[in-house]
């Protein structure tokens, strides 16, 4: 059970915090059009070259944030990645030599060890995973928007029939981790994983920041409680993305993995979490589970910064970039940030 119940927490906060698509924020060029009519599921268009981004690999170099001479080092990620890209950490290596503590890019999430709390969790994940009133997904669906699903998954998942039976948002990310690993991309982000492993055979202490659940069951049925056009909306958003932005997400995978933050700045940027974020957002209760979650780590770095003559942290870099993000916040608060 408390598998089971590690697993449900980590699969909640990802829709929470990220959206069905996982925190996925790459762009691309089309590969379907815009609207899909009914018919047009029946016939299957080749498939997309994957991106092939082989061989050793040690991404963008990192930002530095000085407090007078305490450092913090900040790795920027990106999600997808390449599937077959090893990724070369010399640079992450060379600055845990010089770091007393590493931050994660979220916190760790808990809901206590109390074996009832599981099973009650465990039971209400069970009940989130059906679809509303139990229909098909081609029942709680506009036509079009189900013509549209259909087309994409014959295209690159035409053996997995199980996104019929899932409700719209679970339907969103099933249908997104299939089409990304048919396009030679990754969802699941394994660098972090990779410096916390690096950060433990350097004997460098992690953050250990933990967002505590205490009402996991209430959460659940509050994302249960979704109404049915949230969950078409944020499904309807990643279905476009996977449409027009495919291309993109490989051009920004590959330029990760080469270290030309030129381009990431540069390539357009889709964002598809809005909606999904919005119909999970219903409740008072998730809205400031979420904002808990996105807030942890500014308050984490800073207080690293100030604690440690060396500090290394891992974020996204779409919440890194930009006039309002966390690099910005960092500038804005007095400390020098240098960077690519």
């Amino acid at each position: 059970m408390r598998s089971r119940s590690s697993y449900l927490t980590a699969s909640v906060l990802s829709v929470l915090t990220a959206g069905a698509a996982a925190s996925v924020s790459l762009a691309t060029d089309a590969v379907a059009p815009a609207s899909v009519p009914p018919g047009a599921a029946a016939a299957a268009p080749e498939r997309m070259e994957e991106v092939v981004v082989e061989g050793r690999h040690e991404g963008p170099r990192m930002w530095i944030v000085r407090s007078g001479d305490h450092t913090l080092w900040i790795l920027g990620t990106i999600s997808p990645l390449p599937k077959k890209m090893v990724w070369q950490p010399d640079a992450v290596e060379e600055a845990l030599k010089q770091t007393q503590e590493v931050v994660p890019a979220w916190p760790s999430y808990g809901i206590g060890a109390n074996p009832i709390t599981a099973l009650r969790v465990y039971i209400a994940w069970r009940h989130l995973q059906k679809p509303p009133d139990k229909l098909p997904l081609r029942e709680s669906l506009p036509a079009p928007l189900y013509a549209r699903v259909e087309a994409l998954r014959i295209r690159y998942a035409p053996h997995d029939n199980k996104i019929e039976q899932m409700r719209p948002m679970l339907a969103a990310r099933e249908l997104l981790t299939r089409v990304l690993d048919a396009a030679g991309l990754a969802l699941h982000n394994q660098v972090q994983q990779e410096v916390l492993g690096l950060a433990a055979r350097h004997g460098v202490r992690v953050h250990q920041d933990k967002l505590r659940i205490d009402d996991p069951v209430d959460v659940l049925k509050d994302v249960g409680a979704t109404p049915l056009a949230g969950e078409v909306a944020c499904l309807d958003a990643v279905v476009t993305l996977l449409e027009t932005d495919l291309g993109n997400m490989q051009a920004r995978a590959n330029a990760w993995a080469l270290g030309d933050v030129g381009a990431l700045r540069q390539i357009p940027h889709a964002d598809d979490r809005t909606a999904c974020i919005a119909a999970v957002s219903t409740s008072d209760r998730v809205r400031k589970l979420i904002a808990a979650a996105q807030d942890d780590w500014l308050i984490a770095v800073t207080d690293s910064l100030t604690r440690n003559r060396g500090t290394l942290a891992v974020q996204s870099m779409d919440r890194l970039l930009g006039e309002h993000g966390t690099l910005a916040t960092l500038r804005a608060r007095g400390y020098r940030v240098e960077g690519p």
